[in-house]
Protein backbone atom coordinates (compact mmCIF):
# COMPACT_ATOMS: atom_id res chain seq x y z
CA UNK A 1 0.00 0.00 0.00
CA UNK A 2 1.33 3.12 -0.79
CA UNK A 3 1.55 5.61 2.01
CA UNK A 4 0.47 9.28 1.51
CA UNK A 5 3.62 12.00 1.58
CA UNK A 6 2.16 14.96 1.18
CA UNK A 7 -0.97 16.00 2.84
CA UNK A 8 -1.78 19.05 1.27
CA UNK A 9 -2.29 18.70 -2.48
CA UNK A 10 -4.16 22.20 -3.04
CA UNK A 11 -3.35 23.58 -0.23
CA UNK A 12 -5.64 27.09 -0.35
CA UNK A 13 -8.34 25.07 -1.10
CA UNK A 14 -7.54 22.62 1.82
CA UNK A 15 -6.64 25.02 4.66
CA UNK A 16 -9.88 27.17 3.52
CA UNK A 17 -12.23 24.89 4.19
CA UNK A 18 -10.51 23.85 7.13
CA UNK A 19 -10.73 27.30 8.88
CA UNK A 20 -14.48 26.98 7.74
CA UNK A 21 -15.13 23.60 9.32
CA UNK A 22 -13.01 25.17 12.96
CA UNK A 23 -15.16 27.72 12.81
CA UNK A 24 -18.25 25.95 12.36
CA UNK A 25 -16.95 23.68 14.89
CA UNK A 26 -16.16 26.09 17.78
CA UNK A 27 -19.67 28.04 16.72
CA UNK A 28 -21.56 25.14 17.84
CA UNK A 29 -19.68 24.90 20.53
CA UNK A 30 -20.15 28.44 22.16
CA UNK A 31 -23.99 28.00 20.98
CA UNK A 32 -24.77 25.00 23.03
CA UNK A 33 -23.26 26.57 25.74
CA UNK A 34 -24.91 29.57 25.46
CA UNK A 35 -28.66 27.84 24.98
CA UNK A 36 -27.54 26.08 28.50
CA UNK A 37 -26.99 29.01 29.90
CA UNK A 38 -30.22 30.44 28.82
CA UNK A 39 -32.42 27.93 29.53
CA UNK A 40 -31.10 27.51 32.84
CA UNK A 41 -30.78 31.36 33.56
CA UNK A 42 -33.96 30.97 35.81
CA UNK A 43 -33.58 27.69 37.71
CA UNK A 44 -32.17 27.04 41.19
CA UNK A 45 -29.76 23.94 41.59
CA UNK A 46 -28.64 22.49 45.06
CA UNK A 47 -24.98 20.82 45.64
CA UNK A 48 -22.34 20.46 47.61
CA UNK A 49 -18.68 22.28 47.00
CA UNK A 50 -15.47 20.74 49.38
CA UNK A 51 -18.57 19.62 51.67
CA UNK A 52 -20.60 23.25 52.20
CA UNK A 53 -23.83 22.92 50.37
CA UNK A 54 -24.22 25.77 47.66
CA UNK A 55 -28.12 27.02 46.33
CA UNK A 56 -27.07 29.27 43.34
CA UNK A 57 -28.73 29.92 39.96
CA UNK A 58 -28.05 26.79 37.51
CA UNK A 59 -26.18 28.87 35.40
CA UNK A 60 -23.64 30.19 38.06
CA UNK A 61 -23.23 26.74 39.58
CA UNK A 62 -22.43 25.20 36.33
CA UNK A 63 -20.68 28.17 34.46
CA UNK A 64 -17.08 26.43 35.14
CA UNK A 65 -17.74 22.79 34.41
CA UNK A 66 -19.82 23.76 31.11
CA UNK A 67 -16.74 26.73 29.90
CA UNK A 68 -14.19 23.28 30.67
CA UNK A 69 -16.56 20.82 28.74
CA UNK A 70 -16.85 22.99 25.86
CA UNK A 71 -12.85 23.46 25.66
CA UNK A 72 -12.27 19.86 25.84
CA UNK A 73 -15.23 18.60 24.19
CA UNK A 74 -14.27 21.51 21.36
CA UNK A 75 -10.62 20.63 21.14
CA UNK A 76 -11.16 17.45 21.01
CA UNK A 77 -13.64 17.80 18.26
CA UNK A 78 -11.22 20.32 16.55
CA UNK A 79 -8.31 18.04 16.97
CA UNK A 80 -10.24 14.58 15.27
CA UNK A 81 -12.11 16.58 12.64
CA UNK A 82 -8.68 18.33 11.54
CA UNK A 83 -7.16 14.78 10.83
CA UNK A 84 -10.03 13.76 9.35
CA UNK A 85 -11.06 16.13 7.11
CA UNK A 86 -7.27 16.36 5.94
CA UNK A 87 -7.60 12.74 5.05
CA UNK A 88 -10.78 13.09 3.27
CA UNK A 89 -10.25 16.31 1.94
CA UNK A 90 -7.77 14.12 -0.74
CA UNK A 91 -10.92 12.77 -2.46
CA UNK A 92 -11.62 16.32 -3.29
CA UNK A 93 -8.50 17.89 -4.02
CA UNK A 94 -6.80 15.30 -5.50
CA UNK A 95 -9.11 15.02 -8.44
CA UNK A 96 -8.89 18.32 -8.76
CA UNK A 97 -4.90 18.56 -9.03
CA UNK A 98 -5.76 15.64 -11.26
CA UNK A 99 -7.78 17.33 -13.52
CA UNK A 100 -6.00 20.81 -13.64
CA UNK A 101 -2.73 18.91 -14.33
CA UNK A 102 -4.13 16.70 -17.59
CA UNK A 103 -6.80 19.30 -19.21
CA UNK A 104 -3.22 21.03 -19.07
CA UNK A 105 -1.61 18.55 -20.99
CA UNK A 106 -5.49 18.27 -23.10
CA UNK A 107 -5.68 21.81 -23.91
CA UNK A 108 -1.78 21.73 -25.09
CA UNK A 109 -3.34 19.37 -27.84
CA UNK A 110 -2.65 15.72 -26.47
CA UNK A 111 -6.23 14.57 -27.46
CA UNK A 112 -4.93 10.46 -26.15
CA UNK A 113 -4.83 12.10 -22.58
CA UNK A 114 -7.77 10.08 -20.57
CA UNK A 115 -7.94 11.15 -16.83
CA UNK A 116 -7.71 8.42 -14.37
CA UNK A 117 -8.72 8.90 -10.37
CA UNK A 118 -8.64 6.48 -7.44
CA UNK A 119 -11.55 4.49 -6.57
CA UNK A 120 -12.41 6.10 -3.57
CA UNK A 121 -11.92 9.68 -5.02
CA UNK A 122 -14.66 11.57 -5.43
CA UNK A 123 -15.97 13.54 -9.08
CA UNK A 124 -16.26 10.43 -10.84
CA UNK A 125 -18.93 12.04 -12.94
CA UNK A 126 -16.88 14.45 -13.46
CA UNK A 127 -14.30 12.82 -15.00
CA UNK A 128 -16.53 10.72 -16.90
CA UNK A 129 -17.97 13.72 -18.35
CA UNK A 130 -15.02 15.23 -19.29
CA UNK A 131 -13.13 11.87 -20.79
CA UNK A 132 -16.33 11.38 -23.10
CA UNK A 133 -15.43 15.23 -24.47
CA UNK A 134 -11.92 14.52 -25.14
CA UNK A 135 -12.89 11.23 -26.59
CA UNK A 136 -15.33 13.12 -28.66
CA UNK A 137 -12.29 15.92 -29.47
CA UNK A 138 -10.00 12.91 -30.26
CA UNK A 139 -12.41 11.13 -32.81
CA UNK A 140 -13.29 14.12 -34.92
CA UNK A 141 -9.94 15.39 -34.93
CA UNK A 142 -8.90 12.27 -36.18
CA UNK A 143 -11.51 12.16 -38.54
CA UNK A 144 -10.35 15.29 -40.00
CA UNK A 145 -6.58 14.62 -40.12
CA UNK A 146 -7.45 11.47 -42.36
CA UNK A 147 -9.50 13.67 -44.73
CA UNK A 148 -7.08 16.19 -45.33
CA UNK A 149 -4.79 13.59 -45.62
CA UNK A 150 -7.10 12.57 -48.02
CA UNK A 151 -6.97 15.39 -50.09
CA UNK A 152 -3.01 15.66 -49.88
CA UNK A 153 -2.92 12.91 -51.86
CA UNK A 154 -5.52 13.33 -54.16
CA UNK A 155 -3.66 16.55 -54.85
CA UNK A 156 -0.67 14.82 -55.75
CA UNK A 157 -2.63 12.87 -58.20
CA UNK A 158 -4.90 16.05 -59.47
CA UNK A 159 -3.90 15.17 -63.07
CA UNK A 160 -7.10 12.72 -63.48
CA UNK A 161 -10.26 14.54 -64.03
CA UNK A 162 -12.36 12.25 -61.09
CA UNK A 163 -9.90 13.60 -58.60
CA UNK A 164 -11.60 16.72 -58.84
CA UNK A 165 -14.64 15.81 -58.09
CA UNK A 166 -13.05 13.70 -55.38
CA UNK A 167 -11.07 16.45 -53.53
CA UNK A 168 -14.50 18.74 -53.30
CA UNK A 169 -16.14 15.64 -51.88
CA UNK A 170 -13.34 15.29 -49.63
CA UNK A 171 -12.97 19.10 -48.58
CA UNK A 172 -17.01 19.03 -47.97
CA UNK A 173 -16.35 16.64 -45.63
CA UNK A 174 -13.51 18.39 -43.55
CA UNK A 175 -16.12 21.64 -43.76
CA UNK A 176 -18.58 19.13 -42.44
CA UNK A 177 -16.55 18.44 -39.42
CA UNK A 178 -14.82 21.63 -38.38
CA UNK A 179 -18.85 23.51 -38.88
CA UNK A 180 -19.65 21.13 -35.43
CA UNK A 181 -17.46 23.41 -33.16
CA UNK A 182 -18.79 27.20 -32.19
CA UNK A 183 -15.55 29.09 -32.43
CA UNK A 184 -15.32 32.78 -31.67
CA UNK A 185 -15.14 35.32 -34.51
CA UNK A 186 -11.77 36.26 -35.75
CA UNK A 187 -10.78 39.17 -37.51
CA UNK A 188 -12.72 40.18 -41.17
CA UNK A 189 -15.41 37.65 -40.22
Amino acid sequence: MIRRKNYFIKKRFQISFLYRFILLLLLESVLIGWLFMYISNNTLTTGYLNSILRIERTSNFFFIQILFIMLIVGLGITIAGMIIFILLSHRIAGPLYRFEADLKEIGSGDLTKRINLRKTDQLAELKEALNALVGSFDQRMRRIKNNLAMVKKMLAEKDSPENNVKIRKAIELLEDEIDQFKVTSGPGE
